[in-house]
């Protein structure tokens, strides 16, 4: 008789999901140098203005009417009444009969700032075209405010809710006209730019614009007095303004950006003296100069240039100008697929202008484009968050600190994916025992993992590559206990190969699967569900065994008993006769063999051969017979 083994397989196992970094699409290409953002602000505008125009609630401006009356100015002989009807209708809110009346007195009296602002009041209420005609009225107490302290206050808040009013309509009218007629949709805003030069928003995209059409010079101007005159955007025209400027500064000092890209700082010096005076005494050529000074009295001059000492705007400005042009080739090449050359142009660039945040913002992308140098790519990102105008900034550091995880994290998942391959189809002992080491090593790298991950993915994927750790070690430990027990009956079952020729045998070989049969039980005990299946089927074949090597002890003694009955029986030359003839000494021995067939007839009733079964109740019987 042999055993029989098996492989012992875990159970279905949930495979540890990787963390996949999100997908990034690069968008942001506006440089210092490029105003290709027109479409995609003109779009932003537009769309704002569409909500300004549904949401639209009316300001109330009417004023009690003792305030219009207690206007108290020069009215002029002979036209005072005119002024007074006027008012009087104005309270009455007849503002037609009132715009008559004003319309005749400032003819008289055109400067007259009460008379301006009542008539724009009227022309207000009146709505439709002629709150653009109110406007207009309105600019010249703009730039001469009244003295009159509620004069003033009316008249800017008029100005005000009329803005409010017409900008997200001009700004409407624009988005549809641009394209069909771009020369006529730039006249008509140009136009309410100089009645609301308080809306920078409408300067900014005027310039941008004009610098659409080639005219940088005109964009210049417009994004110029744009930022002197603006409350709302200012910033973003002041910074449009600075952009223009460099690049139309740019050609002009591209001499000296080269001599200083090749480490030439006093050609490059002298390039900067040659410019016109007007170019020459710009703030970011000066600054420029004053950069090539410092890098001049350096002792090593191989050394990677130091930042300049300028505030950050003016630095990132002397920045474009030697790196715009190269932000935007690469940014060309990353485009087209060409992230390897990017990378090597960006890298050489960068070492020239470390904290230009643009570049820094281009080369992140690209590192993360190309799956490389993680660390780096952060460092880039966090630099490109200084400037606000970099809209993708924030969301590129969100990619790549994903990134990041990832590159811990999935190393630690293809490890654990990789050891359980090693047993994929089955194990034995051996393996287990490796497979066990494997992930005890694993398991102890996972809290410095933990604490390294931040993002919700990250997390949960680390919580449960520990939770499968967890559970593999437990199936671990209790397929060691299934495993072992098997090696050990397969052994012992080998050890009989050559099949049971004792009594004796028999009995150490049932002694040992009475032992396995202990040892199984106790095992099951604690197993978990599988495992306890895996006990149950080995105790079902170490039983069956059992029962075998009962059946064979039997038959072996039936067949000595057999023997021995035969053995005496020869012994005698006339057998029966001589057995009745000396009853003593046959007795006796016959009475040894019975007493042997009886009890091994009620030791093996269940599991001797129904064969043997029979022979030895008719040994029983003839014995029993000789014996009467």
């Amino acid at each position: 008789m042999t055993g029989t083994g098996r492989d012992h397989t875990f159970q279905e196992i949930r495979p540890v999901q990787s963390l996949v970094a999100p997908a990034f699409e690069f968008a942001e290409v506006a440089g210092h140098g490029d105003f290709a953002e027109h479409d995609r602000r003109l779009e932003e505008l537009a769309r704002d203005a569409a909500a300004a125009v549904a949401s639209e609630t009316a300001l109330i401006l009417a004023p009690p009417v003792s305030a219009l009356l207690e206007m108290s100015l020069d009215l002029g002989s002979g036209d005072e009444d005119l002024l007074e009807d006027a008012r009087a209708n104005a309270a009455e809110q007849q503002y037609a009969i009132a715009l008559e009346l004003l319309d005749e007195y400032l003819e008289a009296h055109p400067g007259h700032q009460e008379g301006r602002y009542l008539r724009a009041y009227c022309l207000y209420h009146l709505g439709g075209d002629g709150q653009v005609e109110a406007l207009r009225t309105l600019l010249p107490l703009r730039e001469d405010p009244p003295d009159d302290e509620g004069l003033r206050e009316r008249a800017g808040e008029l100005r005000r809710e009329l803005r409010r009013r017409l900008t997200p309509l001009e700004i409407t009218a624009y988005t549809e006209t641009v394209r069909s007629d771009p020369r006529g949709a730039l006249a008509r805003i140009e136009a309410f730019v100089e009645l609301a030069p308080e809306e920078g928003t409408l300067s900014y995209l005027l310039a941008l614009g004009q610098s659409r059409t080639g005219d940088l010079e005109r964009a210049l101007g417009t994004a110029e007095r744009g930022a002197r005159q603006a409350d709302t955007d200012r910033e973003r025209v002041a910074a449009l303004a600075r952009r223009l400027l460099l690049a139309l500064l740019a050609p002009h000092v591209a001499p000296a950006v080269s001599a200083f890209k090749t480490g030439d700082v006093d050609r490059a010096r002298r390039e900067l003296a040659r410019l016109a005076p007007g170019w020459r005494h710009s703030v970011v050529v000066v600054d420029f100069d004053a950069y090539l000074s410092q890098l001049a009295r350096r002792t090593d001059r191989h050394a990677p240039p130091p930042a300049p000492p300028l505030p950050a705007d003016r630095a990132d400005d002397l920045y474009s100008l030697i790196a715009d042009a190269d932000g935007q080739r690469a940014a060309e090449l990353m485009r087209t697929g060409r992230a390897e050359q990017a990378e090597r142009l960006l890298a050489h660039v960068l070492a020239l202008v470390p904290g230009f945040p643009w570049l820094n913002f281009l080369y992140a992308a690209c590192l993360y484009q190309l799956l490389r140098d993680p660390d780096r790519a952060a460092a880039c990102a966090r630099t490109a968050l200084r400037d606000p105008t970099i809209t993708q900034a924030g969301e590129l550091l969100e990619a790549i600190r994903s990134w990041q995880e990832a590159s811990l994290v999935n190393p630690v998942v293809d490890a654990y994916v990789d050891a359980m391959e090693s047993v994929r189809g089955g194990v034995d002992v051996a393996r287990l025992t490796a497979l066990r080491q494997r992930l005890t090593d694993l398991g102890g790298v996972l809290p410095v993992l933990a604490s390294a991950v931040h993002s919700e993915t990250g997390t949960r994927i680390v919580r449960e590559l520990e939770q499968a750790v967890r559970q593999r070690l437990v199936e671990i430990a209790d397929s060691l206990v299934v495993g072992s027990l098997y090696e050990t009956y397969d052994r012992l079952m080998s050890s009989v190969g050559g099949g049971i020729s004792t009594a004796r045998d028999a009995d150490r070989l049932g002694q040992s699967l009475d032992r396995i049969s202990a040892e199984i039980k106790s095992a099951r005990t604690t197993a978990r569900q599988g495992a306890g299946g895996q006990l149950d089927e080995l105790a079902a074949l170490v039983g069956s065994r059992r029962a075998e090597v009962d059946k064979v002890k039997g038959s072996i003694e039936v067949s000595a008993l057999v023997r021995r009955f035969n053995d005496l029986a020869a012994r005698q030359s006339e057998p029966l006769a001589r057995l009745r003839a000396d009853p003593y000494t046959v007795r006796t021995e016959l009475g040894r063999i019975i007493e042997d067939a009886r009890r091994v007839r009620r030791g093996g009733k269940r599991g001797l051969d129904p064969r043997d079964l029979k022979l030895l109740d008719e040994l029983i019987q003839t014995i029993a017979g000789t014996l009467r």
